[in-house]
């Protein structure tokens, strides 16, 4: 039965896992949130305000943040390591709520 749904769709050009869910997309099939929706913090834009809101960030570790950036923006959210005093355990804390751009 599946296998037959998943075939229709298909010919039909209907993502399969829209198929089986019933016809509409889940809102996190449509893909990236756009800049406004975004509440993650840049981390190469923020300054220290925005910094100390996000978990395990008090105003030393934003201080670190920005100096680092000023040095070399980060390209990746794990760039963020390089900043001292941000560990692993920190960044696993930090990785939902930040971004780069």
């Amino acid at each position: 039965m599946i296998r037959t749904i998943l075939l229709f769709a298909l010919v039909l050009g209907i993502r399969p896992a829209t198929a089986l869910a019933g016809g509409e997309a889940a809102a996190s099939d449509q893909g990236p949130p756009s800049v406004e929706q975004d509440h993650r913090v840049n981390i190469n834009e923020a300054g220290s305000e925005e910094l100390v809101q996000l978990p395990g960030v008090g105003p030393a570790r934003a201080q670190a943040i920005i100096a680092e950036r000023e040095k070399r923006r980060f390209r990746r959210i794990e760039d963020i390591l390089r900043v001292p005093g941000i560990g692993r355990k920190t960044f696993d804390r930090l990785r939902h709520s930040i971004r780069v751009r």
